[in-house]
């Protein structure tokens, strides 16, 4: 049994079908990234596994339980965290203030301290701006708080939507070195995000949305080596 299933998944926003019978598997211990275009339905099937919109039809088990009906934060509890698209941080709390808040639900304060150098050891620079407002770091560092603070909550399963939007491209390599060493951790990832060829070369598995339906499921190496993905989605061969 799958770690985290969507089995014929729907959801509307109101009158827009915006996820048509999606089904995914997420096997403990990997990373499974959906690509596809804008519009596709990938942000919205996040969404959907974190609670923040209803499903109105089709089932998204965890662990063998439905997570249908549950809050959002009720589903944290459980253990999915969730990374939003667009770095959002609280921008007006500072850096150890936003970490603080990614534990709100526990009450193990040595645990929550091992964790914040645990965040800090993978995030340097986020130490060394500590006691900074979030709202003055820069995009990626913000980023880096975002991922930061989201795993403060010690999640079995990490939801990351577009981690690499708008960053550099050597800061794009640093968070996705980052995504391979939250893995070895013992994390498992369902990434969304528009780099397909870097997605795929970094995820196990990989879905390719097309509005609101799966077209293609494969391992993510098979996936980067076909014609149709790299012809869509990877500006063509190579």
């Amino acid at each position: 049994m799958s770690l985290l299933s969507l089995a014929d998944l729907h959801v509307h926003y109101g009158a827009i079908h915006a996820l048509k019978g999606v089904s995914i598997a997420v096997d403990e211990g990997t990373i499974v990234t959906l690509v596809g275009a804008n519009g596709a339905g990938k942000s919205t099937t996040l969404r959907a596994i974190s609670g923040l919109i209803p499903a109105s039809g089709g089932d998204i088990r965890f662990r063998g339980k439905s997570l249908l009906g549950m809050k959002a934060h009720e589903i944290v509890r459980a253990g999915i965290s969730h990374v939003p698209e667009g770095r959002i941080v609280f921008a007006n709390l500072t850096v150890l203030e936003n970490l603080d808040l990614g534990a709100y639900l526990r009450r193990d304060r040595a645990g929550i301290a091992e964790d914040m150098k645990k965040i800090f050891r993978l995030f340097p620079r986020l130490e060394e701006r500590r006691r900074q407002a979030a709202g003055t770091l820069s995009g990626g560092e913000q980023q880096m708080l975002a991922i930061g603070r989201a795993l403060m909550a010690r999640p079995t399963v990490l939801l990351m939507d577009e981690p690499s939007l708008g960053l550099a491209p050597i800061l794009v390599r640093e968070i996705f070195s980052v995504i391979r060493e939250i893995r070895a951790a013992g994390t498992t990832i369902v990434l969304v995000e528009q780099n397909a060829r870097m997605a795929l070369a970094t995820a196990d598995q990989g879905y390719v949305l097309e509005t609101g339906s799966v077209r293609m499921s494969d391992r993510a190496s098979v996936l980067l080596e076909s014609p149709f993905v790299q012809a869509a989605y990877l500006g063509g061969a190579g």
